[in-house]
């Protein structure tokens, strides 16, 4: 089916303060550790590359992976990742977001009494229409320091147009994910750009955004889809980006090698990590019926290069695919890697948050009065309203002077 809209763009991102990691050789730890690398508690840990924060993020996530079993890696691959307690692993949670400020929505942010909520920017779609690209990438900036602060829809694009969508993507991805210091090997939270690709289409004409077909040409998805995204990764260096529920032309978004492995990682060298949408893989086997079962749905879905699933189908059915030959440990191996370097550069593994960069934050600074006046701001920036002065609007398609002396009667 042709398709009746244009790019929905949206982002959520993934943080570290809570929910941390910590390896050793299986001893019994009598506690859940505080956070990863905690050296202070577990003197061993400092014997493992994992923890050492001199060495490269390849390194150690190689360290890391080799010291988990299959069924541990498997647990990995989801958003509600499974902890590991003979390691002194707990769970994480990767689901959160933050598209016009920190939001509630996804498991991943919880408001209390001492944060009750986070600065609220206007809908991107207003912000778009400011044609700011600073002021896309101060906004980011505002939510990330909040979302580290408090360890964490409506519309959801900036609008039609690929080339703002473009720009206010790469912005925003860069004032979510750059650190205060500079380093551009790190993140200060990581952002994800989705939803890839050609997904704009809900309960149009009996088509649901879960199941539809969205049939492009090539002219049209490298025109007018792609190009959000691909400034996303190229010019903003994007973390994540998120596969969609629906088909283009004939095939699973996230199962869709060409898209995932070829164009995101291949073409566009994502450093990061390609997750699912939320129980998108659930759909490409009940609702799609793509695929004859649901192990060979778990195997499309990773040997495509997907690394996570938002929803618990690959905990469910990957050591299926794996028992049948549809897939591999080193297929596992591949996916966690990208997961857990990107948790590396969080500082994820760096040891006591407390005595990292962002380490301090707290409700003191969510919220503030200069975070609430920059979203005042950004709000009288994007109203682009006419005023309707002496009845002139609507505009006559007659009125060939609008911009001429006798335009107040038009």
């Amino acid at each position: 089916m042709a398709l009746a809209k244009k790019t929905v763009f949206l982002f959520c991102y993934i943080l570290c303060i809570t929910s941390n990691f910590g390896l050793n050789f299986r001893p019994v730890f009598a506690q859940t550790p505080a956070f990863a690398c905690d050296v202070s508690s577990n003197p061993g840990l400092k014997n493992f590359s994992f923890c050492d924060v001199s060495l490269d993020v390849k390194t150690r996530v190689d360290d890391l992976v080799n010291r988990l079993t299959l069924q541990e890696k498997i647990g990995f691959v989801v958003n509600g990742a499974k902890g590991v307690s003979s390691l002194g692993i707990p769970n994480y949670e990767w689901w959160s977001e933050a598209l016009h400020g920190v939001s509630y929505t996804g498991p991943g942010v919880k408001f209390t009494s001492l944060v009750p909520g986070a600065t609220s920017f206007p809908q991107v779609l207003l912000t778009g229409a400011t044609f700011n690209e600073s002021l896309f990438e101060l906004i980011g900036k505002v939510v990330s320091t909040e979302a580290r602060a408090i360890w964490g829809r409506g519309q959801e694009t900036p609008g039609e147009d690929p080339v703002l969508s473009s720009k206010y993507g790469a912005a925003y991805v860069r004032g979510l994910q750059q650190r205060d210091d500079g380093d551009k090997d790190r993140l200060k939270v990581g952002a994800c750009c989705k939803h890839y690709t050609a997904y704009d289409v809900d309960n149009w004409k009996g088509n649901l955004r879960y199941n539809f077909n969205a049939v492009v040409t090539q002219q049209d998805l490298d025109d007018t889809f792609q190009p959000p995204f691909k400034s996303c990764v190229l010019d903003g260096n994007v973390a994540s980006v998120m596969c969609s529920y629906n088909q283009v032309n004939g095939k699973p978004t996230c199962g869709d090698y060409d898209l995932l492995a070829g164009v995101i990682r291949g073409q566009w060298k994502l450093n990061g990590y390609i997750v699912s949408d939320c129980d998108s893989l659930k759909e490409i086997f009940y609702s799609q019926h793509y695929t004859k079962t649901p192990e060979e749905t778990a195997a499309l879905a990773i040997k495509s290069g997907l690394d996570l699933n938002c929803g618990s189908f690959l905990t469910d059915h990957t050591q299926a695919a794996i028992d049948r030959g549809l897939l591999n440990e080193t297929d596992i191996n591949k996916a966690i890697s990208n997961n857990f370097a990107t948790l590396m550069r969080l500082g994820f593994f760096d040891g006591d948050p407390s005595k990292q960069l962002y380490g301090n934050l707290g409700p003191k600074d969510v919220c503030t009065p200069a975070n609430q006046e920059l979203a005042r701001e950004v709000a009288r920036e994007g109203i682009v309203l006419l005023k309707n002065t002496e009845g002139s609007l609507p505009l006559s398609p007659d009125c060939h002077q609008i911009l001429g002396s006798n335009r107040s009667k038009c």
